[in-house]
């Protein structure tokens, strides 16, 4: 499932600006509600896996469609990060960011009626990239959007009511479709929460028209000027050099193994759908599993991580492993399993990692020395992108040439070494971080 980001991000305003209108807050809050039904209804790594092995689409091309999506994302934040940050005017563009995910997924249901193994594959391949782009686009202008218009205490609030209303909103909708549609042949239950997700999404793009926007005259003039100056091959070096401090090298260990981990929820809603595309309530189930996933995991997570970034990590790890383990072990055991068992995997492993993210954020935040944090944070992504579309690539290969339980295997086994790895390397609490 795709959500939003927490709103954590250095104000642009101070909390008593009076130049946001009001109706901006409600707009914006009722905008990412909506745009969280949408994207958890239409998810990448949930409904389209579904949809793909439905139509008896090669494992190979369902696994690598992650890798697709990863490298349409980091095409996105290497080429387009600094045209959209000078840009003035952000809602347009995200109303054209929601409008066209909702094009690819009525592209690729369009394409997949015709029944032409080929066009289908090429239909998915496309639709990924483009959602790739696009949601990292998307990303990166709402980002900007939010830290200019909406004040520091309203970020909070308005990211858990996004999780909240719009994970039960998109948990009673898929319901209501799962009893309309359960009479219905896969295809056409599938296509049917995809044709929700995509009015949802135009939803979304005209929600965010009505927003008042306060343009930023002086930012906009000066940043193209400073961004000009900047060559393209100053991120290599810049991520070389970042190999120099001991902090960043203690840091990229801890953070490579998670990469694997954070491609449990793809992966686990995969084997779901090899398992049960053909079952009336599988892909309610998994949609059901994975938005409570998110409900749980915000306020369980926050609890933990008041103690330590530590524990969530670890925890969160051991409960990939446990559960990936368990898994395979019932499938090659041949254990005949309903579809609650893969249900039950996807909220656990979405719980997790959901945590996982979070407290490895925080905590890169105590260990990164104030003048090195951006430059860090953008080798680090850089390096773990790369490494993910590597890696999901394989998998699916795996997953092709084997099964999906072999992936599983290799996640499960991954996400043990990285328990191991953050209880060695992270230090427990805020004050030893910063000092080490």
């Amino acid at each position: 499932m795709c959500a939003r980001p927490a709103y954590n991000l250095t104000e642009r305003m101070t909390d008593n600006s009076p130049g946001t209108p009001k109706r901006n807050i409600p707009v914006l809050t009722g905008q990412s509600i909506l745009s969280q039904v949408a994207w958890t209804l239409g998810s990448p790594s949930i409904v389209l896996p579904f949809l793909a092995v439905s139509l008896e689409l090669p494992m190979f091309i369902a696994g690598a469609l992650v890798s697709i999506r990863m490298l349409g994302s980091m095409i996105s934040d290497i080429f387009l990060a600094q045209p959209i940050s000078a840009r003035q005017q952000k809602k347009r563009g995200i109303a054209l960011t929601e409008v066209g995910v909702g094009a690819c997924l009525v592209m690729a249901v369009l394409v997949a009626a015709t029944g032409y193994v080929p066009a289908i594959a090429l239909a998915f391949v496309a639709a990924f990239f483009v959602i790739g782009l696009i949601e990292e686009i998307q990303s990166l202008m709402f980002t900007d959007l939010i830290g200019d218009q909406v004040q520091s205490k309203s970020r909070m609030i308005m990211h858990y009511l996004q999780l909240g209303i719009g994970g039960l909103g998109a948990i009673g909708l898929v319901v209501l479709v799962h009893e309309i549609t359960k009479e219905n042949p896969p295809f056409s239950r599938h296509s049917a929460v995809i044709a929700v997700s995509v009015a949802f999404f135009v939803l979304s793009g005209l929600t965010i028209l009505a927003i008042s926007e306060i343009g930023r005259e002086a930012d906009v003039r000066d940043a193209p000027q400073q961004k000009a100056k900047r060559k393209f091959s100053d991120n290599f070096t810049d991520i070389v050099a970042m190999f120099e401090q001991a902090w960043f090298r203690r840091y990229l260990v801890m953070r490579l193994p998670l990469v694997v981990v954070s491609l449990s929820v793809p992966f686990f809603a995969l084997i779901a759908a090899e398992a049960h595309h053909a079952s009336a309530k599988g892909l309610t189930a998994m949609i059901i599993s994975s938005a409570s996933g998110y409900l749980v995991s915000a306020p369980l997570w926050q609890l933990v991580n008041m103690k330590s970034h530590r524990a969530v990590m670890v925890t969160g790890n051991l409960m990939v492993s446990v559960t990936g383990a368990t898994l395979v072990t019932v499938h090659f055991l041949g254990v005949d399993h309903a579809v609650h068992l893969h249900a039950i995997a996807l909220f656990i492993v979405t719980v997790a990692v959901t945590g996982i993210s979070g407290a490895r954020k925080l905590y890169y935040l105590d260990v990164a020395p104030k003048d090195q944090r951006v430059k860090g944070a953008a080798a680090i992504k850089s390096i773990c992108r790369i490494t993910a579309v590597i890696l999901s690539a394989a998998l699916a290969g795996v997953a092709h040439m084997h099964e999906v339980a072999w992936a599983i295997v290799f996640i499960a086994l991954v996400s043990l070494f990285a328990a191991v790895t953050c209880y060695r390397v992270v230090l427990p609490n805020a004050e030893k971080a910063a000092a080490a």
